[in-house]
């Protein structure tokens, strides 16, 4: 037992003797009311505030409080201002590094636009802005000309605009925007102050509306990273470019265009991708396509130019959607991404795997194929003997009339003459409806094993809690008596049991031989 007389401290107060630098280095990482109540600790801490770099400011948090009254609300809010205005007050003209405020306000915006100024002046480094408003809040002019800003971060409702007229943002790195709006031009404003960020490297754009825009431009030789996130879902985009050569990370949700006149995507190493189409562009592709009349080229999208501007790309995810919008919006023109090594596709029970076998056969040197899900629409086409039962005609089963074709006959070569090496399920085993079915995944899984030579480990991550889930996919695997490779090593785990098959594959006539082991997951 530790000596008593070794953990007495005595009377001292050790964080108060701290230097008056660092102990404003720990206030900044606190919300500026906790920070400011400090103040009644000991004389010392009255003004520490005053050189405090960081001011984190929020007056929404009173909206999360239904049993406050409005009147007691309001009074909050009166009060919050004051607070506001006497810490800018104490700090006077003290440098500033960050200034972050979440603020709902109402028809006059000049004490907030004051507050805004004030840390400008003051050679703020990174601005955070939340303005929630009924009415028109335009960002104050000066924002887009500050000479010290590295990071702008600015969100709100749709009342929230951004007035772009001069621009000169010379340090600015990472820009940030969430629900706000550019006007009634749109594409050029906003073109205008991306173009206009010469050391931009970081763009994020959350719950933006361009679709009534006449074209939307991401022009910027510096951008690295962007990430956009567009809520229209009812019509396409008229025109979307992207000139930025050197980026390198690429997350796109968006209603697919009507085209991309510009995408040089020269540097770009990964890429997410959730593109649609538009409800009713999904509902008359897939009625075509269910009656029997093929797979036409969906009218008002046009994606080809998108997907050939990212054919660099070595890791790319792809949502269901984006998927789909292969098969419909570029079916014809599905480019070769000869540098791929790792794919991620997202299956949906409706969505069908028509573009797959050509995009897997446009990647020659894919190393890791992952699939989130193990879904497939039905196709459908029971006219074209390519599409039907390898023994049978039968399409048409207990389940009514619904095509029960499986979705890799017709197209051999993607499996035969795949170079895949590692083959993931994520979700394996999830049904989601009553047409899904785990027979349905497991002969999937077994034809990858029958057909594509160059597998070397097969990972199914099951979603059970079950452990004789396990065993019985194990032991059904192991019932093979054919495998396209000799050194595959197929694993079967579950995160909500202890303990995982790992199966390695045989030369033996037998097929598969496996090995359980047992270990915490």
């Amino acid at each position: 037992m530790m000596n008593s007389k070794k953990m007495d401290t005595g009377s001292k107060d050790l964080i108060s003797s701290l230097p008056d630098a660092l102990l404003c280095h720990v206030l900044s990482f606190l919300p500026t009311t906790e920070a400011a109540s400090t103040s009644v600790l000991a004389k010392r801490w009255r003004y520490l505030l005053a050189f405090v770099p960081n001011l984190d400011l929020d007056n929404t948090i009173y909206d999360d409080r239904p049993k406050m009254g409005r009147r007691k609300r309001l009074e909050m809010r009166k009060s919050f201002k004051l607070f506001v205005d006497r810490v800018l007050a104490l700090q006077g003209t003290a440098p500033l590094k960050k200034f972050s405020l979440k603020c709902k306000i109402g028809s006059d915006p000049s004490r907030v636009n004051g507050w805004v100024l004030n840390v400008l002046e003051r050679g703020v480094q990174e601005l955070d802005l939340f303005i929630a408003s009924e009415y028109e809040y335009p960002l104050p002019p000066k924002v887009l000309m500050s000479k010290t800003l590295v990071s702008l971060k600015v969100a709100g409702t749709d009342e929230f605009t951004i007035e772009v007229g001069e621009v000169s943002l010379p340090k600015l790195k990472t820009l940030h925007f969430s629900d706000v709006s550019f006007g009634d031009e749109g594409g050029p404003p906003f073109a205008k102050l991306i173009s206009g960020c010469h050391a931009l490297e970081e763009l994020v754009m959350i719950k933006m509306m361009w679709d009534y825009w006449e074209y939307c431009s991401v022009s910027n030789p510096s951008l690295k990273r962007v990430t956009i996130d567009c809520q229209n879902i009812d019509e396409n985009p008229k025109s979307v470019s992207f000139n930025t050569p050197n980026l390198v990370y690429l997350e796109f949700t968006d209603t697919v265009a009507a085209k991309y006149p510009e995408a040089i995507f020269d540097s770009l190493v990964e890429a997410s991708v959730g593109i649609r189409m538009t409800d009713d562009q999904v509902w008359d592709a897939r009625d075509l396509v269910h009656s029997h009349r093929g797979y036409k080229r969906c009218k008002g999208a046009n994606a080809a130019g998108f997907f050939k501007g990212i054919c660099n790309v070595k890791i790319l995810y792809l949502s269901s959607e984006a998927l789909e919008v292969l098969t419909f919006c570029c079916k014809k023109a599905i480019p070769v991404f000869n540098n791929l090594i790792h794919l991620t596709i997202e299956t949906d029970q409706m969505v069908d795997w028509e573009s797959l076998p050509k995009l897997l056969e446009n990647s020659p040197n894919l190393e890791t194929l992952v699939f989130k899900g193990l879904h497939y629409g039905d196709l459908n086409q029971c006219m074209d003997t390519d599409y039907r039962f390898k023994d049978t005609n039968e399409c048409f089963g207990d389940q009514g009339d619904t095509c029960q074709c499986k979705p890799w006959y017709g197209t051999p070569l993607w499996l035969s003459s795949s170079p895949v090496k590692i083959l993931k399920v994520l979700k394996f085993g999830e049904i989601s409806n009553y047409k899904d079915d785990m027979e349905r995944q497991t002969d999937l899984i077994k034809h990858f094993l029958e057909a594509m030579p160059n597998l070397e480990q097969v990972i199914l991550y099951y979603d059970t809690p079950f452990d004789d889930d396990l065993k019985i996919v194990s032991t059904d695997l192991q019932m093979l008596k054919k495998v396209a490779s000799t050194k595959c090593e197929i694993q079967v785990i579950s995160d909500n049991i202890s303990y995982s098959f790992t199966v390695h594959s045989s030369s033996s006539p037998s097929g598969l031989v496996f090995f359980k082991n047992t270990f915490p997951v």
